[in-house]
Order: structure tokens, then C-alpha cells, then sequence
């Protein structure tokens, strides 16, 4: 016999909660979200959450979400283009190269990420959110004022499939 959860009432089987966790890979609001959705859609319908009904929800949800690339892969990708390691990119080295790498990295995981300001300082070396959002606020200014530095941006961006 298959066990069920139960969501205010609306049982939920180990099927569907298996696919709503390998599909729904983000963050906790997005679980939460979706989860509110099954239960609006299965009260107002009158029927019970089946994997079909999960399917077709997780499926329009993924149409809407712009495709979402890891921090450790945006480190790994921006280490690599400096010919740095990630270890020294998450280093508290002030050195100029490594410090625009790595604000150049935190751009990516603000713009690419749903991650929050101090997850994203965390995975940088323990960096705080308002270094985080300085770092971000640069890169921006930086790549309006100088164009070698926008063209290193852009090919990095190329590399993580992203349009500046």
C-alpha cells in the first residue's frame, strides 16, 4: 500500500512528492508555491491531486522559469576564463585580478540565480550582502566605462549561455 501525505486535507502520494522534489529543484517558496497551486487547483476541481495534475502544473512552471545555473558552476566557469582556481576566487585575496573575477562571478550568480544576496556571499568566501551588492552595482558601472572589461563580461556569458 502506497503511504500519503496530507496537505490541509488533500493526500498527496509518495509518487507525487517524489516528483514535485526532483522537478522542483529552487528554492522553498517555489515548492511552497506550487504546492498552494495543487491545492487550489484539486479544492476548486473537487478532486484528488493525481501525478497527471502534478505534471501539467511542474510543466508550465518550467516554461515560465528562465533556466537556472548553480553558483559553483558560475565560480567554476569564471575561475577557469581567468585561469584562476575556485579555491582563490573564494579566497579573501584583494589582488585586482581576483577581486574583479570574483565580482564578476557575483554578478552572474544576482542575475542568474534566485538565490539572496547573503547565499550568494556565503558561496563567494563568506562575503556579506552589501559586498555582494557592491560587487553587482561595479560590474554594472564597469561594464558601461570600460569596453575590454564589458568584452571579458559578454564572453563569460557566452559561456554560461546567458544574454548580457
Amino acid at each position: 500500500m502506497k503511504k500519503k501525505a496530507q496537505l490541509d486535507g488533500v493526500k498527496l502520494s509518495d509518487e507525487i512528492i517524489n516528483y514535485l522534489a526532483q522537478h522542483l529543484t529552487g528554492s522553498v517558496r517555489e515548492l511552497e508555491g506550487t504546492l498552494i497551486s495543487l491545492l487550489a487547483h484539486a479544492t476548486l476541481m473537487k478532486q484528488e491531486i493525481t501525478i497527471t495534475t502534478a505534471h501539467n502544473m511542474i510543466g508550465k512552471l518550467i516554461k515560465r522559469r528562465k533556466i537556472e545555473i548553480s553558483i559553483p558552476a558560475i565560480i567554476k566557469v569564471v575561475s577557469s576564463y581567468f585561469n584562476l582556481t575556485p579555491e582563490l576566487l573564494q579566497a579573501k585575496s584583494r589582488k585586482r585580478e581576483i577581486v574583479q573575477a570574483r565580482q564578476i562571478a557575483i554578478y552572474f550568480s544576482k542575475k542568474m540565480t534566485n538565490y539572496s544576496l547573503s547565499a550568494i556571499g556565503a558561496e563567494m568566501g563568506g562575503k556579506n550582502h552589501a559586498t555582494v551588492l557592491h560587487s553587482f552595482k561595479t560590474v554594472k558601472n564597469m561594464m558601461d566605462t570600460d569596453k575590454q572589461f564589458k568584452a571579458h563580461v559578454i564572453e563569460i556569458a557566452k559561456e554560461l549561455n546567458m544574454a548580457v
